[in-house]
């Protein structure tokens, strides 16, 4: 029998991994939390070092819907947020010479986001769908045309949601964010060894409005949902705010129902020139799992029906998580602050999944399927000290340390099992299922990393940055399988690691002082260089390896200019970025997954996207954008499963548009009601690595509308208002499969605050 573990680039086993990893910026993300927290914003630039206009701290949208209605700005709210992600240091977008979004909390809960897909879907370059390996509601994040599940960092509150291992999106509670910023290119000068090709940084809500608000919702496929949280400044000066969140709904797809349950606290208190804070959360996350649609020669299989589930009865992803987060922050003098975090998580895991992989006639389907237990224990600490000074002109320096160890322990049980395709009910459940074979892992990870960043701004015209990061990784692994009758493996392997991550910029300032129409004009070029070590082999355990680290290089130009009090921003970048030795998926001869080098594939295209606001309009808003990525194999080969050679070097990587545009209007009114629609268009994709078959071109349309009434919001959301059924994700475990947007579906909720 085939032995199925999950196979994307990264992974280790058939679920996503929640370790909290190394090179985080978690303590110095305080500078961009809400007051309330005690977090403090960095001082102004160096004394006598000029300050252009651009430069200056940009207003902040207030973090919740009630607030953020209060006033009607000619601007896109985004714009106004902070950007901590590039440099570990509370900027205005317009002044990072990186490609870079601010998406805010208060826009996301106008438009009714539910998913993390639904959320980053409209930002430039960004290619993402409900649905992966994951679950059916977890996406994989595609950034400048790379879709590999485990490229990006992505953090929540400063802790990467899988570290080392695959990420962990379950952990993101959209409902509470406060803001999302996405960084594109290696973030590997700053973050370390997962700031592999980009990153994603989501900050939760830590103080409301008010005292608290509680929202009930509901919508298609049965779902309803409730939140709350309460928020108040004890009697010792401590600032706590208590949350809690459930959901229930059954699922677009058949049996994939899910449920949902959060609760955090968390606690904060300010002395001198400190601040402390400690966050508690905890979750429950059940996720009945559904098979993705296979394909043969560009085309469904005949006898699958897209909303059908064929996975093994009681398939599901689950995880149960305990964290707790603690960080400190100390100003030292002005300009100069140390801040320090440290992490602890603990995931208990169960995956159950089957996949239709053989196919002897249109009738009947066999299956294989993986139930495993993995747990997960991980470590994060970082310190780090940052200055403003001046020495022939201002400069900015960071440096810091930071260490992350953490342990998966999995066991559990690989089987086959026959279906009719148009009986669902000869799908059986795993206790009645025989044994194929018994496994068993266990992986170890400790990360260590030192970092050291300057900017360095000789006049008002000009700055210049660069820094380095070095990681030393160690990995030990040990893997056990045994098919029922047959002799026991057991693997042993370990591997010590360690390059440098490094970047180099540079922006100039080309708006005339003082201007009041030509706000700014910031032309900017970076060089970025990453290093990740690649996550173990485990599709068999006689195979089981770790393999070699991979490189990411990359260059990006661009321009961002802002104009006519904010009515006008725009941005244009070029990027090309060169990976090696990157971890792919494949099968072997004999027609088994495994993770390989793949050699080295190219990522190369343009972006452009326009936020117009009216000042005759206020509260309207227009935005576009528009991506083209090139995304191609440069040398790559493999043996497809009847033993043929392939070689597809210069083809376009496999579900990948070369062209994006997406569209978005919106008005929004102090009281009363705010109405917005959204466009998103992606252009042909190849189905396979050789680029003999392509799907068609999609649209995607998104509208919704809202009424303020002082003391809450109603709101009414549609989502893929033209049901377009197009393939959002491959899966990396199952061959030649692809995972299907949800349909049309409509939500609501009515949130009151007090």
């Amino acid at each position: 029998m085939h032995v199925i573990h999950r196979v994307a680039k990264g992974a280790i086993h058939t679920i996503s991994i929640s370790a909290v990893l190394t090179l985080t910026a978690a303590s110095s993300l305080a500078a961009a939390e809400p007051a309330s927290a005690g977090a403090r914003l960095p001082a102004g630039p160096a004394s006598g070092a000029p300050e252009p206009a651009s430069a200056r701290p940009p207003s902040r949208t207030p973090g919740t819907a009630g607030a953020d209605s209060a006033r009607v700005m000619a601007h896109a709210p985004s714009k106004y947020e902070v950007l901590v992600s590039a440099t570990r240091r509370a900027s205005d977008p317009i002044e990072v010479p990186n490609g870079a979004t601010v998406v805010s909390g208060a826009e996301l809960k106008r438009r009714g986001a539910r998913t993390l897909a639904d959320a980053l879907q409209d930002v430039v370059g960004l290619d993402t769908g409900e649905g992966s390996d994951n679950g059916m509601r977890l996406p994989n994040v595609g950034m400048w045309g790379l879709k590999e599940f485990d490229a990006l960092l992505i953090t929540l509150d400063g802790v990467p949601v899988g570290g080392p291992f695959n990420p962990s999106l379950s952990q993101i509670d959209v409902n509470g964010i406060e803001r999302i910023e996405i960084v594109k290119g290696p973030q590997g000068a700053m973050y370390g060894a997962s700031g592999f090709a980009g990153m994603v940084q989501v900050f939760s809500r830590h103080e409301e409005e008010t005292k608290g608000h509680v929202t009930l919702g509901g919508g298609s496929f049965t779902d309803l949902r409730a939140d709350a949280a309460l928020e108040r400044t004890l009697s010792d000066g401590v600032h706590a705010r208590l949350s809690g969140f459930s959901q229930r709904s059954d699922g677009w797809q058949d049996r994939t129902g899910f449920s949902i349950d959060r609760g955090a606290l968390g606690l904060s208190k300010s002395f001198g020139g400190s601040n402390v804070s400690l966050d508690l959360s905890g979750y429950r996350d059940n996720q009945a799992w559904g098979t993705p649609m296979p394909y043969d020669l560009g085309l469904p299989l005949p006898g699958f029906v897209v909303d059908r589930n064929y996975a093994v009865s009681g398939a599901r992803l689950e995880h149960r998580v305990f964290s707790a987060v603690t960080k400190l922050t100390t100003t030292l003098a002005e300009g100069r602050e140390i801040a320090g975090s440290l992490s602890y998580a603990r995931d208990h895991q169960t995956s159950l999944r089957s996949f239709p992989m053989d196919f002897p006639n249109a009738d009947t389907a066999g299956s294989e399927g993986v139930l495993l237990e993995p747990h997960e224990t991980a470590v994060f600490g970082d310190a780090h000290f940052l200055s403003r000074f001046q020495l022939s002109g201002a400069h900015e320096f960071t440096g810091g340390a930071a260490i992350t160890w953490g342990r998966t322990i999995a066991s559990g049980i690989g089987f086959d099992f026959d279906q009719a395709l148009a009986d669902p009910s000869t799908i059986p459940g795993v206790e009645d299922v025989p044994v194929g074979d018994h496994r068993s892992f266990e992986d170890r990870r400790t990360f260590l990393g030192v970092y050291a960043h300057d900017s360095w701004t000789p006049t008002r015209r000009f700055t210049v940055a660069g820094g380095g990061h070095y990681d030393h990784a160690h990995e030990k692994l040990h893997a056990f399988g045994q098919e029922v009758g047959g002799p026991a493996v057991t693997i042993d392997d370990s591997k010590t690691s360690g390059a440098w991550s490094g970047d180099l910029s540079g922006l100039v300032r080309l708006a005339p002082a003082g201007s009041s129409k030509l706000e700014a004009l910031n032309a900017y070029a970076n060089w970025k260089s990453s290093f990740k070590p690649a996550a173990p082999n485990l599709t068999e355990a006689e195979s089981a390896e770790i393999l070699e680290p991979e490189r990411s290089h990359s260059v990006e130009g661009g321009f961002k200019l802002r104009a006519f009090a904010r009515q006008i921003e725009t941005g244009v970048s070029l990027f090309q970025m060169d990976l090696s030795n990157l971890v792919v998926s494949n099968l072997d001869a004999l027609g088994n997954p495994v993770l390989m080098n793949a050699g080295s594939e190219r990522f190369k295209g343009a972006e452009v996207d326009l936020t117009l606001s009216p000042g005759v309009l206020p509260g309207l808003t227009l935005y576009a954008d528009y991506a083209h990525h090139d995304a191609r194999f440069v040398e790559f080969t493999f043996v497809t499963p009847d033993g043929q050679f392939r070689d597809v070097g210069g083809e376009r990587l496999e579900l990948v548009p070369q062209d994006l545009i997406d569209a978005r209007v919106a008005y929004r009114a102090p009281l009363g009601v705010s109405v917005w629609g959204a466009l998103r268009y992606r252009g042909d994709r190849p189905l396979n690595r050789r680029n003999t078959f392509f799907v068609e071109p999609y649209e995607e349309y998104d509208a919704g509308a809202n009424y303020d009434f002082g003391r809450g919001v109603v709101g009414v959301t549609g989502r893929n208002l033209g049901d377009s059924r197009h393939l959002v994700t491959e899966s990396d475990i199952g061959d030649s499969q692809f995972y299907v947007a949800p349909p049309l579906r409509v939500s609501a909720e009515v949130s009151v605050r007090f």
